[in-house]
């Protein structure tokens, strides 16, 4: 059976999984495994820095995602399903590509905050300057001023802040970083 063959009957088959025919989409699987798996060879070589996944779990991943859903979607042809492979795989990547940089990245009982550590270093902060700083951000964002003012002065927690002021603690804390940034950068300028 030459290519042009295999391709029809790949397209007949994934027809027949439409019209209810179970054992159908099986068999077109079966028969496009070869070219999923270049094709995950070739996801991978084109995100050089994927080392945990090879072709044959990317595929599987693929897979759980294109068909994990439950539902039987709907194939034109054989290209269609091939499209429709490589944005999953591609997801795949992205997704996998994230956990690896979200493991980098410091967990929160890592972290020190500014208002754990003003004790220790009272006597290095200039309250002058940061007094001056305070009283521009409160003229530039008051919002910003106040979630440093009872995050910093009063030690609350995002959700204490949250709470007290009516918004959510994911709000605080972008909101205390942007501050933080922009104090941090006043205060050495």
């Amino acid at each position: 059976m030459n290519t042009l063959e295999k391709q029809a009957e790949v397209t007949r088959l994934l027809h027949s999984a439409q019209a209810g025919d179970a054992d159908a989409l099986d068999e077109a699987l079966r028969q496009m495994y070869g070219a999923l798996h270049r094709l995950a060879g070739a996801q991978l070589r084109q995100n050089s820095s994927e080392r945990t996944l090879s072709a044959t779990a990317l595929v599987n991943e693929a897979y759980l995602k294109v068909f994990g859903g439950g539902g039987a979607p709907e194939w034109e042809n054989r290209g269609h399903l091939l499209g429709v492979a490589a944005r999953a795989m591609r997801e795949v990547l992205v997704d996998s590509a994230r956990r690896r940089q979200a493991s980098k990245r410091p967990q929160s009982v890592d972290r020190i905050e500014l208002s754990e550590i003003s004790g220790a270093l009272a006597h290095q902060i200039d309250y002058a300057a940061l007094l001056e700083c305070m009283e521009a951000l409160e003229q530039i964002d008051p919002r910003q001023a106040s979630i440093v003012s009872m995050r910093f002065f009063v030690g609350l927690t995002a959700e204490q802040i949250g709470a007290a002021m009516g918004i959510s603690p994911a709000t605080v804390q972008r909101e205390w970083r942007m501050a933080r940034a922009w104090l941090q950068r006043e205060l050495e300028g």
